[in-house]
């Protein structure tokens, strides 16, 4: 498919921008820290999406009894072999979220973090997990959020989606450059107020609603602006869509919870 191509070609360059140094934590730590049971169980697990390989570093790192497989779509597979090189229970593979090469009740534990949502079937995609997991195994996912009860983010991701339409049809390297560019001037527009208004009582919660609340610094936007208007397909969920989803998949004992710093839905399941 066309837009599978496309989404691929757009994370190549995004990932091959990305630090050969592991940032504390990375998304996996934030993950954890809003969960009620450890993500990493058992003896085997699956990263699906795993980007430049962050995360798949992490868990296998502080985890040396457990085999790791880190997937990703993207080129994002040689950085990720490359960062992982000196650990020994990961094994990276290139492959689709919609076609897991691997034989049913593999793996204990699934997790992915910004993936599904950018893919054409996010129902497909939680089959496949479904069908790899052992009886008992769980799956940990982050996804994009549709905000429909918030006027801080349904309108500007509307304009976004909008704007999606031609920018992600743009020369990828020029559109990298646009987003390093324009990254400092949301950090002024949206991350300096929300800082701002995070340190008062009366006004945090507020200041969590703002987009684009969780920069550091004035050009730490750039990759995630990239990922906003250079992602092809970009779907976003709700609590009850997911549910039925993950329902109709076969997972129960679903929970739902947020990031502490990011907007998105955090949801993991029970096969």
């Amino acid at each position: 498919m066309e837009s599978i191509k496309d989404t691929r070609d757009t994370y190549n360059l995004l990932w091959k921008q990305s630090d050969d140094v592991v940032p504390p934590g990375w998304h996996f730590d934030a993950m954890q820290e809003v969960l009620d049971e450890p993500i990493v169980r058992g003896s085997r697990g699956i990263e699906v999406g795993s980007g430049c390989g962050f995360d798949s570093f992490i868990m296998a790192k502080n985890n040396p009894s457990v085999q790791l497989v880190s997937m990703d779509i993207s080129d994002g597979v040689y950085k990720t072999s490359q960062l992982t090189r000196e650990l020994k229970n990961v094994h990276v593979l290139r492959a689709s979220s919609l076609n897991l090469p691997f034989r049913q009740e593999t793996f204990d534990f699934c997790y992915s973090f910004g993936v599904i949502h950018h893919t054409p079937d996010p129902a497909q995609c939680f089959n496949e997990i479904y069908k790899s997991l052992k009886k008992g195994g769980r799956v940990y996912l982050y996804l994009y959020e549709d905000h429909s009860g918030n006027i801080w983010k349904k309108y500007p991701i509307k304009a976004i989606s909008l704007v999606r339409k031609l920018t992600s049809r743009m020369n990828k390297r020029l559109l990298y450059f646009l987003c390093t560019l324009i990254s400092p001037a949301i950090f002024l527009i949206f991350t300096v107020p929300s800082k701002i208004l995070k340190r008062f009582n009366g006004t945090k919660r507020i200041a969590g609603r703002i987009p684009f609340n969780f920069g550091t610094t004035p050009f730490s936007l750039k990759r995630d602006l990239y990922d906003r208007f250079g992602a092809p397909i970009e779907l976003r969920f709700n609590k009850e869509s997911l549910y039925d989803m993950l329902k109709d998949a076969g997972f129960y004992d679903i929970k739902f919870s947020k990031l502490r710093m990011s907007a998105g839905l955090v949801v993991w399941a029970k096969k």
